[in-house]
């Protein structure tokens, strides 16, 4: 049975160690810390079953089981301030292409979808306001009280589906979606899926404090999902893997994204 444990706290740490080393026969990962023992700054999670070692940031396995960290919310945004919204949004200049990793952009198994920077970076943390009027009157309704690393605009036609990813790799980052098509249907698809956080064996390395770890629960399975309702927030940790879906008519599914950086909300 997975032990959900805090790893910011060297005690709960060294007891899962413990633990999983007393148990030879059922043993499936090993850990180690590297650096400070009060304050570690990487572990070393090793695979028994291949002797593959994942080197993973400490800060990547915060918080407690993350996996179900996931928030929606109706209304906070009006219909009308929608409709003002998507006016804008339709007026600015689209660039098409995009994919959800690089990874993805190679393969090319669907058509890119489009997108537009609007502020921060991905590569760096860095300070700076946001330039928009219409999107400061956003976040200021639906900051959950975190700094704003970047922020840009999705848009997806019928058939641009993107694929299963991550946001990111640490235990304080959050992302915020936003959706801005006014009058969107069950049946126009589109939705946003959350899967269990062992997908791939670097996620289970990561998720060894949830269900889903090296030694936790193999099948492979969506939490939650959201069909893009206009105006609906959607709030959530960037370490679950998730997905935006085809979408299924001839709409034009917009959503504003920031990525935040906060302790546990």
């Amino acid at each position: 049975m997975t032990k959900i444990i805090d790893m910011n706290n060297p005690e709960s740490a060294s007891e899962l160690k413990t633990e999983v080393n007393t148990v030879s026969d059922e043993k499936k990962f090993d850990i180690k810390s590297i650096g400070n023992p009060e304050s570690p700054s990487r572990f070393e999670i090793t695979d028994t079953k291949t002797d593959k070692v994942y080197s993973i940031n400490a800060d990547a396995l915060a918080g407690g089981d993350y996996h179900q960290i996931i928030r929606a919310a109706d209304e906070t945004i009006s219909e009308e301030d929608i409709r003002r919204y998507h006016d804008i949004v339709m007026k600015l200049d689209w660039q098409d292409g995009w994919y959800s990793t690089p990874e993805m952009k190679d393969e090319a198994k669907t058509p890119g979808y489009k997108h537009i920077h609007l502020g921060g970076s991905d590569t760096e943390e860095v300070d700076y306001e946001i330039e928009q009027d219409w999107v400061k009157e956003i976040w200021d309704k639906v900051n959950p009280g975190a700094k704003l690393l970047r922020h840009y605009l999705n848009g997806h036609h019928a058939g641009q589906s993107g694929g299963i990813h991550i946001d990111g790799w640490t235990g304080d980052q959050y992302t915020v979606i936003v959706y801005l098509t006014p009058d969107w249907r069950p049946e126009d698809g589109g939705s946003i899926e959350f899967w269990t956080p062992n997908l791939n064996d670097e996620m289970k390395a990561m998720a060894i404090n949830t269900p889903y770890g090296l030694n936790g629960n193999p099948n492979m399975n969506i939490v939650k999902s959201y069909w893009p309702r206009a105006g609906r927030v959607v709030v959530f940790d960037a370490r679950i893997p998730h997905v935006a879906r085809a979408v299924e008519s001839d709409k034009f599914r917009i959503s504003l994204v920031f990525k935040c950086k906060a302790g546990p909300i």
